[in-house]
């Protein structure tokens, strides 16, 4: 063997440890320059998952030098580098010795270079990490909080997010990179955030390239978001092809300002978690899918737009890499509407599942806040409807449907200047295309930078005259499109959209008693007990009914009916009662009843009455339906 040659590693880690303790030096020490403990901040762009700083390759120095190595010892040289008669690439290698008595060096190159520049760690002294700092093969330097649990095993983990990340390893050498990573302890300190958003009592929004405000936290994941956040195009060129379009458009106006309502959440609320969301109903074709694509585009491209297509716990995940920006889901029938429900509880409430570890401890379910725009040809009450679920007033208070498409052209008012519709959702398809990613960072920075008590404004702004309500569902939904106005007004006046003040707020306004038409008057659980009273009573009048002396045997009995002159009434028991309006309680079925006035005999103090039937006393609701049209 030559002195300065490189080697394919012969010698095992352990060896190669054992080795290096009985040679002392430097093991461990990395070989870097001082330039790359520069200042961290949001001003590094990216294209999502980590922080990227395009430069030029670096070039072969024309006269190399060998530098000064310590045995053994890790070093990371960032140029390329001269071993004995050699020219190196540049990498992270292990610098040791061979056996014998007069040992020759080895060197093994183990990847391209990369740095450990901080210490991460939870704000609860969990999640500790390693901020890594690495030269990609196309010579970008990019960076990424890694989680040191990723290292449990093998350390395959890591070494896949890596070469995911542009960083080559050599396979035969793949090993050295986990023990590097564990000897790091850069003196550097930062706070890991494990998911978007704001951090520090609102002093820092984090996202996956970079972070706004505070730099002190930096997003850490196991799978850092790569089709989120990405940026295209500038803040300008965004507003001139995208948000200027959209005005005199309400539907546009008003998804647009749904995406900005999202950091929102906790600086007018203070709350922990939760959300809202609006559902665009109306015919295919139309441009429903074009305004979630102008409304993604505030915070990143084409990819931003989810499917519903997904399970509640995948839900769980996507909304939680999302916290505290924007959901949009693109057609609601691709979900199973099963699950339609409970999906949509946990969107609004918040929080994730409560599972368990491996050792049958409970884990930290997952927790966010955002806003969410949905699509679909029909509203979600009618797609649960497919799987005989029965949709509950608190989920129709959480995600409002909105019909949208009896507009001029499809969803859209003003064309500007294209011939029609069609035109026009393709024009705009391609401006979110090239231009996006950059309003949603940007209405975040002047939140930070303008001192304003939101909570205040918005509490405001939910007793203006045309968000008035009759109901606390009605209050709920009205507080929902006060806020998203209120960011669309926001936005405009922060210099972001370009529209003229008061457009957001006019079109939120507008869309409230659009919903609230949709809607109808009264209760919306008491008019789906009512009509699915009425539908069983249709359905099984002649199947689980009979006269009430007829003595016809009647399979899985309801109840019976009985004539009182012109009018017919109907006496359920207490399964017919459950059977008639699956999904309601009792009470609360009585209690919708009542409240419609078809309970016609009662005993006092009861919404029922004991009926002697048979030589025996049973208990039945006598009921007189009303009319479809009074529904």
């Amino acid at each position: 063997m030559t002195k300065g040659s490189v080697n394919q590693p012969t010698l095992p880690a352990e060896q190669v440890r054992q080795e290096a303790e009985g040679k002392g030096g430097a093991e461990g020490r990395t070989h870097s320059d001082a330039g790359l403990r520069r200042p961290l901040g949001f001003s590094v762009s990216g294209d999502g998952g980590a922080l990227i700083e395009a430069v030029t390759p670096d070039p072969h120095p024309d006269n190399p030098s060998e530098p000064a190595i310590d045995r053994p010892s890790f070093a990371v040289h960032d140029e390329s580098l001269m071993l004995g008669e050699k020219l190196m690439p540049p990498g992270l290698y292990w610098h040791g010795w061979g056996r014998g008595d007069d040992p020759e060096p080895i060197d093994f190159w183990i990847c391209t270079p990369i740095h450990a520049i901080a210490l991460t760690e939870g704000e609860y002294g969990n999640n500790h990490g390693l901020l890594l700092r690495f030269k990609t093969s196309s010579g970008a330097w990019r960076e990424w909080a890694a989680p040191l649990s990723m290292l449990a095993g093998s350390g395959e983990e890591i070494r896949r997010e890596l070469l995911d990340m542009g960083v080559r390893i050599d396979p035969s050498n793949r090993s050295y990179l986990s023990r590097w990573l564990m000897e790091q302890f850069p003196e550097p300190r930062m706070i890991a955030a494990t998911r978007t958003g704001w951090h520090l009592d609102g002093k820092s929004f984090v996202l996956p390239q970079g972070t706004i405000g505070d730099d002190s936290v930096r997003y850490q994941s196991e799978h850092p978001e790569h089709d989120a956040y990405t940026r295209r195009g500038t803040l300008e060129s965004w507003r001139t092809n995208v948000a200027e379009p959209c005005g005199d458009n309400p539907v546009l106006v008003l998804a647009l300002s749904a995406a900005f309502s999202g950091p929102l959440l906790r600086l007018a609320k203070q709350q922990e978690s939760g959300g809202a969301g609006i559902h665009f109903v109306g015919d295919s074709s139309l441009g429903k899918t074009t305004a979630l694509q102008a409304a993604a585009s505030v915070w990143g491209g084409p990819n931003y737009v989810r499917t519903w297509r997904a399970t509640s716990n995948g839900m769980e995940g996507t909304a939680a890499a999302l916290n505290d920006t924007f959901l949009p889901l693109d057609e609601i029938s691709e979900s199973d509407p099963r699950d339609v429900g409970s999906i949509i509880y946990a969107l609004a409430n918040g929080q994730g599942k409560q599972r368990a570890n491996r050792a049958g401890r409970a884990r930290k379910s997952a927790r966010w806040r955002l806003v969410a725009l949905s699509s679909g040809e029909r509203s979600f009450a009618a797609h649960m409807g497919e799987a005989g679920r029965q949709p509950k007033a608190g989920q129709g208070a959480r995600l409002l449907d909105l019909p949208v498409t009896d507009r001029a052209h499809g969803v859209f008012d003003e064309l500007h200047q294209f011939a029609n519709g069609r035109a026009f959702a393709d024009a705009m398809k391609r401006a979110t295309d090239q231009h996006h990613g950059h309003a949603g960072p940007a209405f975040v920075e002047h939140l930070l930078a303008h001192d304003r008590d939101l909570a205040e404004w918005w509490a405001g702004t939910s007793t203006l005259p045309g968000f008035q309500s009759e109901s606390g569902i009605e209050g709920r939904a009205a507080a929902i499109f006060a806020l998203v106005g209120m960011a669309g007004e926001l936005a405009t006046e922060y210099g972001i959209t370009g529209w003229r003040a008061g457009e957001a707020m006019e079109a939120a306004i507008e869309a409230y008693q659009m919903w609230r038409r949709y809607r109808g008057d009264g209760l919306t659980e008491d008019r789906q007990i009512l009509r699915n009273v009425q539908e069983f009573i249709a359905r099984h009048g002649d199947s689980r009914f009979s006269a009430i002396h007829s003595s016809d045997s009647v399979r899985d009995r309801a109840g019976y009916w009985r004539d009182i002159g012109e009018e017919r009434q109907w006496l359920l028991n207490s399964a017919g009662l459950k059977d008639a309006a699956p999904g309601f309680d009792p009470h609360r079925i009585a209690d919708a009843l009542d409240r419609a006035g078809w309970i016609v005999e009662r005993e006092k103090g009861k919404r029922s009455k004991k009926v002697w039937l048979g030589g025996q006393s049973k208990r039945f609701y006598i009921i007189r339906p009303g009319s479809e049209e009074a529904l």
